[in-house]
């Protein structure tokens, strides 16, 4: 089932669902598990996301052409702070932090407003990739964006987050039977 914050998101649900498809009887799917031949229509909303331990710096290790046009740079290969200004960075980097520490799927919304007073809201979803179905070991996401002007612009290293408008909240994949965790697990949306 998708979650009705997605449902409406036809790239977002499409991830969605793949993501739940391929991970079968696992929490979480593994990188070697996500084949692009499925998913031909999704590559140009799609990110993955590395964190690169002991400094917990994050690396986009793929970047879809939709997400380079909306950004204006290519992001592949690159560390985010060297890609993103530190006010955006922390906003980022704590939604990576989440979801691998948590090792729970998220749903992510905020505007921008670049330097030209356009604005643009960012729609993703960030999913856990595990290798041994504990640790997360890598992010895939999807992320759609919609322009509040027929003019297009960027976020481009001056665009800023727009505070009034910004939504975080868990996904909920079905829980199999051996990863109850016992009744008071959180199943709560921040």
């Amino acid at each position: 089932m998708v979650p009705p914050l997605i449902a409406d998101n036809p790239t977002l649900a499409a991830l969605w669902t793949y993501w739940r498809e391929r991970r079968g009887g696992r929490r979480m799917p593994r990188r070697r598990d996500i084949d692009p031949v499925h998913i031909p229509k999704l590559l140009p909303y799609l990110q993955l996301v590395e964190r690169i331990e002991p400094e917990r710096r994050f690396r986009y290790r793929l970047t879809g052409s939709a997400i380079v046009e909306a950004y204006g740079r290519e992001l592949t290969g690159k560390f985010i702070d060297e890609v993103i200004p530190p006010e955006r960075r922390r906003v980022a980097e704590g939604h990576y932090s989440l979801v691998f520490d948590t090792r729970r799927p998220i749903y992510v919304q905020n505007k921008y407003t670049t330097t030209k007073s356009v604005d643009i809201v960012a729609t993703r979803i960030i999913l856990p990739l595990s290798e041994n179905d504990a640790a997360v070991s890598m992010l895939i996401m999807a992320q759609t964006f919609d322009y509040g002007s027929v003019l297009r612009g960027s976020l481009d290293g001056d665009s800023t987050i727009a505070p009034y408008l910004g939504q975080v909240a868990f996904l909920e994949a079905e829980e199999l039977p051996a990863q109850r965790m016992g009744s008071n697990a959180p199943r709560s949306s921040m």
